[in-house]
């Protein structure tokens, strides 16, 4: 393709913008309208050249050709303001092109790279818009599978925000072909969930939540989740690595999209939310609204103005403009009941955790007491993180000075645990805390000993806690009446 070509008599070729995924993207001229129009064209020498048999050749220019009629197709159908429409598909020579809406504006990469990190209200608005594109891609039973700051532009035109490039999404249609990756894992590197990265066949949208998540990180902190070290690439830290906290980095940062990124970025698609929708659910809170202040200094363009310069609610309007999916099928399944993340549920024990060494319960605990009845329906109360968060609630409960819930709450971990676990060990220990203040040191003993015997017959993993809560109810035990007792059994523990 040369500046000046017409296309079909229409399109005339401009300049080269941009070297895509699979092709060139050049700026035209539509003859019939005037508009600017933007044209992207397979080119297929770039990816056919190189050391392969004529074979090998010819069985890449059919694939390529393949992605890109489909890349077409699924334009074709994804008809929302968040994603360029596809105006004309057509050839030069044997090269194929797409004619699509053009966009005037900057890249979020090159945006990021001027102002790191966004403001937050553009940082939200960003995200949203870029969340509702992928949410209407899925609906349509696409995923996108290359979701990053290159593939997003922010037009000039009232900050409105598009996902670009389609060309190696992947259809969740079981009955769609399915195609190679000529030598490499589709994505972009740093933006991969962990199963594209270890080139499993059968992925779902949950790579696009996860890829979400590093934007999402990246607009909130302005660094990404992971950078290459001089011992270990970021590829190897996406697959094995707990990311960094954002709080971690910037404590202003709101803890519900805190909590937000750190499930997106969970390793198992399982952890993360369910659908992009529940991730509207929590981001739509932090937009702009009418009224509010422009960011300062100013961005150009402002995705927030779409948000602050108008009437009414742009994230309702364009929820509702929503279309039908092309297979009722196809629609992820949303949770009842808002969504709550093993990561998140994680983290709120760890820090109701800490709060209870430093000050005694308080806000942290609470939160997680109101977040338990949701993990239990979710996940069932045998699961360990469930054992995990009750038995955090029930040593606030107890130092609280509110034994018989603590109880309660003990006990249902001793019923719900196997019988070796940790956690069963700690939450009979705790029983035995309970029944002193009620004068029963009897039963207490005899829950403590049976504890320690425990102990003392199989090596328990990570046993140090453990060790310690037995030699603090000893203690009391001693003081009630039981030391001879205590101090024989205590030999028994193994050394702190």
């Amino acid at each position: 393709m040369e500046a000046g070509e017409v296309l079909d008599d229409r399109y005339r070729v401009e300049e080269a913008l941009d070297q895509g995924g699979m092709g060139t993207i050049w700026s035209a001229t539509d003859l019939e309208t005037g508009q600017s129009v933007a044209v992207k064209v397979l080119r297929l020498d770039a990816y056919t050249q190189g050391r392969f048999t004529s074979g090998e050749r010819a069985r890449r220019r059919v694939e390529l050709l393949k992605r890109f009629e489909r890349e077409g197709a699924i334009l074709e159908e994804l008809k929302h303001p968040g994603i360029p429409r596809l105006l004309h598909r057509g050839y030069t020579g044997e090269e194929p092109y797409l004619v699509m809406e053009y966009v005037e504006g900057v890249s979020l990469r090159e945006l990021l790279d001027m102002r790191r990190p966004f403001p937050l209200d553009a940082a939200v608005a960003v995200a949203v818009q870029v969340a509702e594109a992928l949410g209407h891609a899925h609906m349509n039973g696409v995923v996108h599978r290359d979701l990053k700051p290159g593939n997003v532009v922010i037009a000039f035109a009232e900050g409105a925000v598009k996902l670009l490039d389609f060309g190696i999404a992947y259809l969740t249609d079981p009955d769609a072909t399915r195609y190679t990756a000529l030598g490499a894992t589709p994505g972009s590197a740093g933006y991969m969930a962990p199963e594209q990265l270890r080139g499993q066949q059968d992925i779902s949208a949950s790579v696009d939540l996860y890829a979400f998540g590093c934007v999402l990180f990246e607009l909130l902190t302005g660094e990404k989740p992971f950078e290459d070290k001089p011992d270990r690439n970021k590829d190897t830290q996406h697959l094995e690595d707990l990311p960094p906290r954002l709080r971690s980095i910037n404590i202003g940062i709101p803890e519900e999209l805190d909590d937000l990124a750190w499930d997106l970025l969970a390793k198992a698609p399982a952890d993360r939310p369910a659908t992009i929708d529940e991730v509207l659910d929590v981001l739509r809170d932090f937009l702009p609204k009418p009224g509010d202040p422009a960011p300062d200094p100013e961005l150009d363009p402002d995705p927030t103005a779409r948000y602050r310069l108008r009437e009414g609610s742009v994230a309702a309007d364009t929820a509702g403009a929503r279309l039908t999916p092309r297979a009722a099928s196809r629609r992820p399944a949303r949770r009842r009941g808002g969504w709550l993340g093993r990561n998140q549920f994680t983290g709120r024990i760890v820090q109701a955790r800490a709060e209870l060494l430093a000050d005694g319960p308080g806000d942290r605990c609470a939160e997680l007491l109101d977040l338990l009845p949701k993990a239990v329906a979710d996940w069932g109360a045998r699961e360990p993180i469930v054992l995990e968060g009750r038995l955090a609630c029930a040593d606030a409960a107890r130092l609280d000075g509110c034994t018989g819930e603590a109880k309660e709450q003990y006990e249902q971990v001793a019923q719900d645990g196997d019988p070796s676990d940790p956690l069963v060990l700690e939450a009979r220990l705790g029983i035995a805390e309970c029944l002193m203040p009620e004068g029963d040191f009897t039963a207490a003993f005899r829950g403590w000993h049976a504890v320690v015997h425990s102990l003392s017959l199989v090596a328990v993993p990570d046993s140090d806690r453990l060790t310690s809560r037995c030699r603090e109810v000893a203690a009391e035990l001693a003081e009630s009446g039981y030391e001879a007792e205590v101090t024989d059994l205590l030999a028994r523990l193994p050394e702190p």
